[in-house]
């Protein structure tokens, strides 16, 4: 998705997404051999209840992320993500919880908490591969505006170099960008010159060659 070149150069978008998650559940071992039928009646009975409390609490979870996502007031919706995450662990909901919270949390400046709900959500949520990337560049972004450089670099060189293609290009954009705040100008030189040989079709390359006629 383009992006202009204010919101590469100095702040990130916000994402809201969904993921399809597969709901996975355990039973527990028996360490007890259960004898005649009705002890297999008990056994089904405790498998299947499980499983209907489970959705149930997906259900609820989603309900009421969906429900907190309509919230107006900033603070009162702060507040329900902040219980959704802690009242529905492990479920989708509480994990998406996780993401809107962070989000809250970077809109208001609060970087501190947008960081610790941010990596939260990377080591709880178990999402697809590119929205644990868009997480990861959130986390990045959120380093970068509470001016913990070395951990930006960190984050987008993780994502620059990863397995990924997935936001490869903004990663770079970003690890460029660190480096000039950082002024360490070479480091920014050599990641921008990268950029244009890596991607020299690129919506934003321009954009990169604009920036190292400014180094």
């Amino acid at each position: 998705m383009a992006k202009s070149n204010k919101e590469l150069l100095k702040k990130p978008d916000e994402f809201i997404t969904l993921s399809n998650k597969t709901l996975n559940w355990a039973k527990e071992n028996y360490k007890t051999v259960i004898f005649g039928i009705s002890g297999i009646v008990v056994i089904l009975l405790a498998y299947f209840g499980y499983s209907a409390y489970q959705n149930n609490r997906e259900t609820v979870a989603h309900e009421k992320y969906f429900t907190t996502e309509e919230q107006t007031d900033k603070s009162q919706k702060q507040k329900e993500l902040e219980a959704l995450v802690k009242n529905y662990p492990g479920t989708q909901g509480g994990h998406l919880g996780m993401i809107s919270a962070a989000n809250s949390f970077f809109q208001n400046k609060d970087f501190g908490k947008a960081i610790e709900s941010y990596q939260q959500a990377l080591s709880k949520g178990n999402f697809p591969p590119e929205i644990m990337t868009l997480i990861k560049e959130n986390l990045g972004y959120a380093f970068e505006e509470k001016g913990d450089y070395p951990s930006a670099v960190k984050t987008y060189s993780e994502i620059a170099q990863g397995p990924e293609s997935f936001q490869k290009e903004e990663a770079m954009i970003g690890l460029g960008r660190v480096y000039q705040k950082m002024g360490k100008k070479d480091e920014a030189k050599k990641t921008y010159q990268e950029f244009i040989k890596a991607y020299p079709n690129s919506v934003y390359t321009n954009l990169i060659r604009n920036q190292l006629t400014k180094l």
